[in-house]
Formats: structure tokens, sequence, C-alpha cells
């Protein structure tokens, strides 16, 4: 079922409006210090909550760089420290203080947009205070243990075994544990829904997927901001973390051995920063692709329309996310996208020789490699039928990512979790307590001491500044 399209009645909503009066948002930040889709979707939230009527809290780690314009109007600010190799990022920790302001607020649901250990505060307020507990899957663990690793120990095949075969699968069965304890959990999309049925999830689960903001996405740009010598026709987009999960080292070797050798001034442009930047800019030298491959660091959410709109082919390689909600974003502009098949949120929103072309992932790397390029030289030759994908794309991308829809699916998901609540009885909810808060401190103290494993890195370079939690989208992008 595709959550984005299917709606409660009216006097469902409403019903939930009224019920839901006070809602708490976990997120993992505060102050939205770089571009991540988990934030910009509690942003949202947020803004359509508000709007609705409701009391909504933010609930997450304390930054001590915040300033007040940037945090959330009403927020609770949990004891934190920084994690050391990305710098921005802070590790929240239980205390007193903090969980006895979250029970004073008196929440009458709590969505936990979190994969951290904070999904134990959720299960605490559960059990003490009877709060309808929702669950946010928002990563996949198994293509994501490698950002913490150092180039040193990922090569090393016993640690790499030892991370995939011990530690990620325990992570796993903890987080099972913790979905378990709650009364409900949100998926972004049908293939992370038989991912967590699998593997032992019992609570109703709800698929949804993320939307798109209308009025950053609609308008019509007037700038384009290609490099010059970025000539329409030929133009290549990904817009992503430069992380290793996102495969941006395969998509520069695909560009620079199987694209630009074959098609004369197709360019590949690069919006986005993250730990690995530096790396990727020293392979495309490598490769020989410098004058033809653009890194344009991250840009304000507000003027990443403008490279989606001016754009012909929107490339994905990563295989790491739970909806990729860039994917959505090229789709809402009319941007047909070519990536890579990954079961998860890419299989989700890309309709393959409709809205886009999509790639077998099992495949060996060379046949992979060499039917990914062939897909995207075959829509660089044929405007017409790239032009066709795009509307198609654009059409399917409404459907799915209305604001309306998606928030009217959340309520639909806050009454199930009521119903799941009331029929639980106290001993199915026992044991949350203090150990749910020990096993909180130890992952996140674990977590810590692996941020000394890599070096520290710059995550948002520009200083791209995006939207606040209290700033009306309106003020935002006038300027542009």
């Amino acid at each position: 079922m595709d959550g984005g399209c299917v709606a409660e009645t009216g006097a469902a909503a409403s019903g939930a409006r009224h019920e839901f009066r006070r809602i708490g948002i976990v997120n993992d930040h505060l102050r939205v210090s770089y571009a991540n889709g988990s934030s910009f979707a509690s942003q949202f939230l947020h803004r359509e909550f508000a709007r609705r009527g409701h009391e909504v809290t933010l609930v997450g780690p304390a930054d001590p760089r915040a300033r007040p314009s940037e945090l959330p109007p009403d927020h609770i600010a949990l004891w934190s420290r920084e994690l050391r190799n990305h710098p921005g990022v802070f590790v929240p920790f239980p205390n007193m203080t903090g969980l006895r302001r979250a029970a004073a607020k008196k929440f009458d649901v709590l969505l936990g947009q979190t994969a951290t250990g904070m999904l134990e505060l959720g299960t605490w307020l559960r059990h003490r205070h009877r709060v309808p507990y929702v669950c946010v899957n928002t990563v996949h663990l198994p293509s994501l243990y490698n950002v913490l690793l150092p180039d040193s120990l990922l090569s090393c095949t016993r640690v790499r075994r030892f991370f995939e075969e011990r530690v990620v699968p325990g992570i796993e069965q903890s987080t099972v544990r913790a979905y378990n304890a709650s009364d409900g959990l949100v998926v972004l999309s049908e293939g992370m829904k038989r991912y967590w049925g699998s593997r032992g999830v019992t609570v109703p689960i709800t698929t949804i997927s993320r939307s798109i903001e209308p009025r950053i996405f609609d308008p019509r740009p007037s700038v384009d901001p290609f490099d010059p010598r970025a000539r329409h026709g030929g133009r290549l987009l990904v817009v992503c973390r430069h992380t290793r999960e996102k495969g941006i080292e395969r998509l520069l070797h695909i560009f620079a051995e199987r694209i630009a050798r074959y098609h004369s001034w197709a360019t590949l442009t690069l919006v986005g920063d993250g730990p690995d930047h530096d790396s990727f800019l020293q392979l495309a030298a490598r490769l020989g692709v410098s004058d033809r491959v653009f890194f344009h660091g991250e840009q304000p959410l507000f003027r990443v329309p403008a490279y989606y709109r001016f754009a012909d082919i929107f490339l994905y390689t990563s295989l790491s996310d739970t909806y990729g909600q860039v994917i959505s974003e090229a789709a809402w502009c009319g941007l047909p996208c070519v990536a890579l098949a990954d079961d998860m949120g890419v299989s989700h929103q890309v309709v393959h020789d409709r809205t886009g072309l999509l790639v077998d992932s099992t495949l060996p790397r060379e046949p992979l490699e060499s039917r990914f390029a062939q897909h995207v030289l075959e829509l660089l030759e044929n405007n017409d039928r790239r032009r066709a994908m795009g509307h198609a794309a654009a059409a399917t991308a409404r459907r799915r990512s209305s604001p309306e829809r998606c928030v009217e699916r959340y309520y639909e998901a806050f009454n199930e979790a009521r119903r799941h609540l009331d029929a639980a009885t106290p001993e199915s909810a026992s044991g949350a307590g203090r150990s749910n808060l020990m096993q909180w401190t130890l992952l996140h103290s674990a977590l810590l001491v692996l941020g000394y494993l890599r070096k520290r890195s710059i995550i948002n370079r520009n200083s791209s500044a995006h939207p606040g939690w209290g700033e009306s989208l309106e003020a935002a992008t006038a300027p542009f």
C-alpha cells in the first residue's frame, strides 16, 4: 500500500486533531546544521501539526552552538556530547531533568523520529505515563556502519565480518525490541515494511511516504545554478550527503569510464557535502574528469529546486536509503531518474521505464555499471523519452507526496497506536524503565568512542543555512 495515497475520512482526521492535542517529536537534531532528510521531515510535521492547532514539542540533543532562532519554539534539550568525527552531530544521554520535563508535557502521542538510543525515551514514557508511542524507521544500518570506520579498518576482512555478523545484527535485534515496545512503526517504503516484518517486528507497521513542500519546490526559478561549462542536454545531477554509503565513488567511475567517453558534453554536478567530500574531489581528478565534474557543495534547501529544474537527468547509486527524499524532490520537479534498485526507498519511488530507469543492484560490478551507463546515454540521446518520463515522475510524486495525504496518514497511525496501547495490559509494557535508560547510555557511549576512529570531518563547508523550525517558508524563500 502506498502510504502517501491513502487518507482517512474527514471525520476520523478531525477526531485525531482533537484527541492528540499535545504531540511530541523526538529528533536527532534541534539545530538543523546540515541537510538531512529526517530533520527536514520533522520540520515538515512540526509546521503541519502546529498549523492544525496541535501543541508540538521537539525533543533532542542540546547543541551549545545553537542560537535561539535556530531552535524549535517549544523544545526539550537533552544533555549531549558532540560526535568527534561529525561536527554538528550531538549524542544525547538520559538525565532526570530531561525525563521529568518530557513527562510534564503530558503528551497525547509521541513520535520517535530517530534511530538512536533516544528510542528508549518513548518506551519509558509509554510505560510510566501511558503515552501512545509511534517509532519512525530512518536508517538502514547494514549500509551505514562503515561511515564510522577508517579506511585501514574497513579494508580488513575480519573487521568487516565482525560488524556484519555480530555488531549490526545485534543492534538490529535491539532495535526490533524497541519497536515492539512501542505502539506502531512508521516506515517510508514497502520494502522496509517487509524488511522489519521479516526481522520480528510485531507492532502495526504503516507505510507513509515523505512529503514534498510545494512552497519550496513548485516555484519556477529564473537563475540557472549550473557551471557555465555544463551544457543543456547533458546535465547529470546528484544531490546527497558525501559519505561512502551513497555510492559516489562508484558513480564517479561510471561517469568517467562509461559516460564521459561516449558523450562529448555530458557533465556531472554534485550538490552536497560530507566527511568524504575531499576524497571524491581527489578521485575525480585522478579519473581525469575534473573539468566535467562540478562540486557545488551543500546548498540551502530553498536553492536546491533550481538544480532539479535546470538538470536533464537525476542519477542515484546509493543503496542505503530507507526513502531517498532527493528522488522525490527530483521527480516533483519533473526530472527522470536513473538509479540502482534497492528494494527500499528508491524502488518504492521510481517506476521502471515510466518515471525513470532502475538497474538490478545484485548484478556483478561490470554488467551493473555498464547497464547503468547505457540507461543514462539512452536518455541523453532521446529528448522525447526523457521529457515523457519527467512528466510521469512529476504526476506520480504529486499523488504520493502531497502534504495533506502524508499528514492524514500520520493521524491514522496515531489512532492505531492509541488502540494498540489501550489493548495492552500493564504486563506487556513491564520491564521498560531503568534498564532501557541504561541501554540508551551504553549505546551512545559506544557511539562516542567509535567517533574517534575517523578523523574530524567537515559536513557543511558552505555554511548553508536551512529554514528554521519557527521560520516561515515564505520568509525563507523570498529573496530567491
